[in-house]
């Protein structure tokens, strides 16, 4: 049994990496390094146990219950709509922005700042933060996205470069 679970949490590491369209090198810049590529790697194949709280860590940067792990939660729908991720240290860089990308820069700095990851070099917001800053901005998500990529605020990962809501 205990091989079995270990099994299932492995493969749904691996698959919601994947799904999210991360490196696991993009996942450690992710965490903002508190988790390894080559930790998180030894997880994914199951030659390295992982703890419950390193797994709660996991969830929470993933934004899944921490069943999902264990093949409990069932298919999670936003699996694959992963928000945005920013790049904070270009973002900081920045000045002469639209007063909207201003407003995108204010907004990412007060929850990165809440969540006490000012020194951080990525954020991810979830599905819902990009509707409420597209709401702000007055422009579809699409629309939104497609603004923020010309500004080099998303982080780009290793595999696919770019993020969609």
């Amino acid at each position: 049994m205990a091989r079995e679970i270990e099994a299932i949490c492995a493969a749904k590491l691996r698959e919601i990496r994947r799904k999210r369209g991360l490196t696991l090198h993009g996942f450690e810049a992710l965490s903002g390094g508190r988790v390894k590529a080559v930790v998180l790697g030894s997880y994914e194949r199951g030659t390295r146990a992982v703890s419950l709280e390193k797994l709660e860590l996991l969830a929470e940067i993933y934004e899944v219950p921490i069943q999902f792990f264990f093949g409990l939660a069932g298919e999670i729908q936003d699996v694959q709509k992963p928000g945005f991720v920013f790049d904070l240290r270009r973002i900081g860089k920045q000045t002469g922005l639209s007063s909207q990308l201003e407003s995108v820069k204010r907004y990412i700095s007060v929850i990165a700042k809440k969540r006490s990851d000012w020194n951080g070099e990525v954020i991810s917001l979830r599905q819902i933060d990009g509707e409420i800053l597209a709401m702000i901005c007055d422009k579809s998500v699409e629309e939104l996205t497609s603004v923020m990529r010309l500004n080099g605020f998303l982080f780009a990962s290793g595999t696919s470069g770019q993020r969609s809501l």
